[in-house]
């Protein structure tokens, strides 16, 4: 089971030096902090399984229409199991090199149909699929620079909505403007993400509609759309899980760590 993340922490985990991450984090301007919560452990659990390494340098072997005892027999067994009304979804723990002597913890999610047959893959975080890509496949050597930020919703929005609160599109549009004030020409991926409270239908459209607000808040700021990309994913990635027997106030208040939007920035190396 996923950690529950302290709520109203700040953490850029990827990308800086740390120095520059400590000035960061500390500016006396930034009003936004109070609205991030922390990834970093997630990464850091990912980091440490052991066989993690290993499973990345396999994945290129994995082709769709794979049975799961093929799957088995090159990654082991996953980190999690989780069934569908039509398949399974098996989770696995991935370290990716950035450098020659640093990783970062990601995870990729692999779906089958009812016959045990791979049907799809995605990484947890697009980055993720962006250093695969540059470190696995092409194996480059240049560290590109990336960071991950997840704003919980109900800082922005109002509960079950997606327009963003005036105050929720203030502290955005503060944020946005010194994110992309570091960035030459980056990548961004903006991810919504809903509790399991309502219906699964419901949810989907929420979260897309939500990425779509903060996404919004890009292109206002000179962000490109081709380098812009915006999806939702409903309640399908949880970060906690919350028993059913509380009450209604407690299970919206555990569940409020799902309730979220994930920010991706990534700037691939300049070429030499």
């Amino acid at each position: 089971m996923l950690k529950s993340f302290g709520a109203f922490s700040f953490t850029v985990f990827v990308g800086l030096a740390l120095s520059s991450l400590q000035a960061w984090a500390e500016h006396p301007a930034v009003k936004y902090d109070d609205a991030i919560v922390s990834a970093s452990q997630f990464d850091q659990d990912l980091l440490q399984q052991n066989n993690g390494q290993d499973i990345a340098m396999f994945i290129p072997n994995i082709q769709i229409g794979d049975s799961q005892r093929d799957i088995n027999s090159w990654l082991g067994k996953p980190y999690s199991v989780s069934s569908l009304e039509d398949g399974s979804v098996w989770d696995y723990n991935v370290s990716i090199p950035r450098s020659y002597d640093s990783f970062m913890g990601c995870q990729y999610r692999m779906e089958f149909d009812a016959e045990g047959r791979l049907r799809q893959v995605d990484w947890r975080k697009s980055v993720c699929d962006l250093l695969y890509q540059q470190y696995i496949a092409q194996a480059g050597d240049i560290e590109p620079r990336m960071e991950v930020f997840s704003f919980t919703s109900d800082v922005l929005f109002p509960f079950n909505e997606y327009r963003l609160k005036p105050s929720g599109q203030a502290m955005l549009d503060e944020f946005v403007a010194e994110l992309l004030a570091r960035y030459d020409e980056p990548m961004i991926t903006v991810t919504g993400h809903t509790d399991r409270l309502g219906p699964e239908e419901a949810n989907q459209r929420l979260s897309e509609r939500r990425a779509r607000e903060v996404g919004k808040r890009f292109l206002e700021q000179g962000q490109k759309d081709y380098n812009l990309l915006i999806k939702g994913v409903g309640e399908n990635m949880p970060v906690v899980e919350c028993v059913d027997d509380q009450r209604d106030a407690e299970l919206i208040e555990c569940l409020q760590p799902n309730r979220r939007v994930e920010i991706e920035i990534y700037e691939k190396p300049a070429a030499s």
